[in-house]
C-alpha cells in the first residue's frame, strides 16, 4: 500500500519532482566539478627582494584577526633560487583507490631544497643542489640532532585579547618516505613552543613508526599529481598563546636533518587566531565532497523538501 501511495504522489507531480531532481543533480556535479577542476595547484617562487614580507604576509587565512609587528618578519632561506614560494588551487585528487582528495587553502610552501616541484613524481630523490641556506637552532633543537637547508619564517603579531591561540592547515610532503632513516622535520613553534607534533607525540618528520601518518605517493604510481613520496593528511595544527605576553611570536618551517639530500616541503595557510585551549594537530573535517555523496546528499533533499510540504 505504501508503495502505491508514494507512486501516486509521483505521478501527480511528476513533472515539479522531475524538474528539481535535474536542478539538484546539476548543482552537485557543478560543485564537484569546479571544486575539483577549476583549482589547479600553481606554485610562485618569485617571492621579491622581501621574502620575510612576502611569505609572512601570504600565510594569513582571510579575516585572520592577527596583526604582524612591522619589521618584525624574519626569513631563513635561498629565495633567489626558489627555495620556498606562495601557492594557490592545492586541491590534490588521487587517481584511483580510497586515498582522499587534499584540499588547502592559499598559502606559502617552504621546503629543504626547491619549491619548483614537479607536478608529478617520477624520482625517487628530488633535490636540486642550491647553496646550502644552513642550520636552524629551533629545528635543530627539536629534531635533537644538525639540520641543513633550513626554510623559516618568523615574525612577531598581535590578537585581541579575547584569543587564546592561532592555527593554521598544512600538507607536509617528503621524498625522504618511506626509504630513509634519515629525517626531515616541520616545526610549528608559537610563544617558543613547538605544536607540530603527530597524534601519537612523534615529531612531524619521518621517523620510525610514522608510515602509519602519511599517504603514499610511490613513484611512478601517479596516484597524486605531486612530487613527493608521502603526504600527510590536511592537518589543522593549533598553538596555544601565552597570555602574559602582548605580543606574540611565531616560526614555522622545515629542514633536512644530518644530509643535504631527498628533499621534504610544508603547504601551510589559513593562519589564524582563535580561542582554542588545547593545542595539536587534528585531520582537517572540511574536505570536499564526492560526487556520489553530493547526489546522496541532493536526494536527500529532495525527501527532505517534499515531506515539509506534506506537512504544511
Amino acid at each position: 500500500m505504501l508503495w502505491h501511495y508514494l507512486l501516486k504522489i509521483f505521478l501527480i507531480n511528476k513533472e515539479k519532482i522531475t524538474m528539481k531532481i535535474k536542478y539538484l543533480i546539476t548543482c552537485a556535479f557543478t560543485f564537484s566539478f569546479a571544486s575539483s577542476s577549476a583549482l589547479a595547484l600553481t606554485i610562485n617562487t618569485g617571492v621579491g627582494a622581501t621574502p620575510e614580507t612576502t611569505l609572512s604576509s601570504a600565510v594569513l587565512g582571510s579575516g585572520s584577526g592577527i596583526t604582524i609587528v612591522t619589521g618584525s618578519e624574519t626569513y631563513q632561506g635561498n629565495a633567489a633560487v626558489g627555495q620556498s614560494g606562495t601557492f594557490t588551487g592545492f586541491n590534490l585528487a588521487p587517481s584511483s583507490g580510497s586515498t582522499p582528495t587534499l584540499v588547502l587553502p592559499d598559502g606559502v610552501l617552504l621546503t629543504s631544497g626547491s619549491a619548483d616541484l614537479p607536478f608529478t613524481n617520477t624520482t625517487n630523490q628530488f633535490n636540486p643542489i642550491f647553496p646550502a641556506s644552513g642550520s636552524n637552532a629551533l629545528l635543530s633543537t627539536l629534531s635533537g640532532t644538525n639540520t641543513n637547508d633550513a626554510n623559516l619564517i618568523s615574525f612577531d603579531f598581535t590578537v585581541d585579547p579575547s584569543k587564546t591561540s592561532v592555527s593554521a592547515q598544512f600538507v607536509f610532503g617528503t621524498d625522504e618516505f618511506p626509504t630513509q632513516t634519515v629525517t626531515d622535520i616541520f616545526g610549528f613553534f608559537v610563544d617558543g613552543v613547538n605544536y607540530a607534533k603527530f597524534a601519537s607525540g612523534e615529531l612531524i618528520s619521518n621517523t620510525p613508526g610514522n608510515p602509519t601518518n602519511f599517504i603514499s605517493n610511490p613513484v611512478g604510481s601517479g596516484l597524486y599529481g605531486i612530487e613527493y613520496n608521502g603526504l600527510t593528511p590536511v592537518f589543522t595544527v593549533v598553538g596555544l598563546l601565552d597570555m602574559s605576553l602582548a605580543t606574540h611570536n611565531i616560526a614555522f618551517g622545515v629542514a633536512d636533518t644530518s644530509d643535504l639530500i631527498f628533499d621534504s616541503g610544508v603547504f601551510i595557510g589559513d593562519l589564524i587566531a582563535g580561542t582554542d585551549t588545547g593545542g595539536g594537530i587534528d585531520p582537517d573535517p572540511n574536505q570536499v565532497p564526492e560526487p556520489a555523496s553530493m547526489a546522496l546528499i541532493a536526494v536527500g533533499l529532495i525527501g527532505f523538501t517534499w515531506s515539509r510540504r506534506k506537512r504544511i
